[in-house]
Parts: structure tokens; sequence; C-alpha cells
């Protein structure tokens, strides 16, 4: 954790625009290829325990807080990263909460045996790729091609691999962005997600320069300030295309310069476009 007091940025959030409730429950989305089962879990509310029989992959797309215990009874608290991968070897009892959860990848590999080590928060930028174009390719459902599903597990597994080979090898913390710090950061994009926040004023948030900030952030989240900020966009969008609020509005809340460049972004990064999510098309592959 960070024990200096840097500079803090002062964030007022936007008031909510009126909605309905939202008009179904998330889905969990789930498809089977080859050895691999692979899970597309909501932004839920969760409390579970488990022993897995076979070795879990998981990828947070974004931020999570709760508690949670590996092969223990004592619970600890968590905060992941977004865009952190974690390992979990099969017969590692678990157990988690949240109570916001977030949207998580879980892919349970049926077949074959990595080595009996576990890690968690780690990010790799060839896991977020892959982790952000199986999400489309699942959210595309019966239009997704098989032989991409393949080719994006494949590279997640090799990630893996190269993790559990490596000696000493795990999650470490990115240089100057440390946990308090990617707090402020986070923060600071949701309380303005609504409106304009240039990088530079994402950078001064911390008292360090843009280019330093750029750098040191992409370590430790595996994508651009830009690319976050965007990510977030479309996670409150998808959030509240659940409500009865118009796209125009939608895109509005969520910073969007238009309800064509809401759409352009959802096809580009979910492969699917508002109304097809609205409509709540998703279906088990």
């Amino acid at each position: 954790m960070d024990g200096g007091r840097g500079p803090v940025a002062r964030c007022v959030m936007p008031p909510p625009i009126e909605m309905s409730a939202p008009s179904r429950t998330p889905q969990v989305r789930i498809l089977t290829i080859g050895a691999d089962r692979v899970e597309l879990l909501p932004a839920a509310p969760y409390d579970v325990a488990y022993t897995p029989q076979t070795p879990v992959i998981g990828f947070a797309f974004e931020t999570q807080t709760g508690a949670h215990a590996f092969a223990s009874d004592r619970m600890s608290p968590f905060r992941t990263r977004p865009n952190s991968l974690a390992y979990v070897p099969a017969g590692c009892e678990v157990a988690s909460r949240s109570r916001a959860g977030g949207e998580y990848l879980a892919i349970r590999h049926l077949s074959g045996a990595d080595p009996p080590r576990r890690f968690n928060d780690h990010i790799d930028p060839a896991a977020v790729a892959a982790a952000y174009a199986l999400r489309r390719l699942i959210l595309m459902g019966q239009a997704a091609d098989p032989l991409e599903i393949e080719r994006e597990l494949a590279r997640l597994h090799e990630v893996v691999s190269g993790i559990l080979t490596r000696p000493g090898s795990g999650a470490r913390a990115a240089g100057w962005i440390t946990p308090r710090r990617l707090r402020l950061v986070e923060d600071l994009v949701e309380a303005r997600l609504d409106g304009s926040l240039p990088v530079h004023e994402m950078a001064a948030s911390l008292g360090l320069s843009p280019g330093f900030f750029n750098r040191a952030f992409k370590a430790a989240v595996g994508k651009t300030p830009h690319d976050y900020v965007i990510d977030r966009r479309v996670a409150r969008a998808r959030k509240l295309l659940d409500t009865s609020a118009g796209l125009a509005e939608i895109a509005a809340a969520c910073g969007f310069a238009s309800h064509a460049h809401m759409t352009t972004q959802l096809r580009r990064r979910l492969g699917v476009p508002p109304r097809a999510l609205r409509a709540g098309s998703d279906q088990n592959m």
C-alpha cells in the first residue's frame, strides 16, 4: 500500500438520471469449447465456497472488493485491479464474497493438469487482449466463430502456463500506481464519466506527468487510461440498457458524443449493438 499522501482529487458524482428498475436479471453465459468450460459472470453480489475439481482461470474486467480465502478458513479483504488475471489449481478450497461483484470470466480446464500453484491480480497485456476478445465472442452468441474462441482460449492458457513455470512469478504492483492511487483514479473516472476527462487531468490528480502516468497506468492495469475510460463508459451503458432510459439519454449519461458513437463502441468492444443488449438476446452456446 502507498504510505505517502499525494494530491487528492475531489470528486462529485453527477445526479442520476431517472429510470425504472432493471427489466431483467443479468445472466451467466456459458459455453464449452474442447476441454474448456467458459463462463461470463455478470456484475452481481456473491458469496461462494467451493473446491474446484479442475484448474480455473479467472479474469476480472473491473475492480472488485470483498473478502476471500484460499485453502484456509481465514478470510482476508481483497481488492482486485481491473483487467487482472487469476489462477486456482484443482483441489484448492476457495471461499469468496463481495457486495457488488464485477464482470468476471471463469475458464475451467476440464482435462490436463497444471502445477499446483495459484496466483491472482496479475496484469498481462496478452491476457487482457484475449479476455476482451473472448467476452466479445461470447456476447455475439451463435454468430461467433468457434475457431476464434479456441484461438483466444489458447492465448490465455499460454499466458497462465508462462506465469506458472516462471519461479517466483505472481502478482506484482506496477510502479507508481499503488492501490491507493488506483482507487483515486477510479473514483475520478466514475465521477467524470459523463463528461470529458483528459489524461493530463488524471495525471495531475496524482502529481505525475502525463507521459509517466500513461506508462505507469498501462503497466498496472494492462490498458491505457483512454481505453480504461472507454471500458468504464461501456460498462455503465450496459447497466443503463437494463432500464427504460432512451438510447440518446444513456449515451449522454456515459459520456459518449452521441447515440451513434455509443453504438460504434459497443459493436467494437462487445460485438453487438445496444438494442441487442437491451432486448436480452444473449444465448448460451
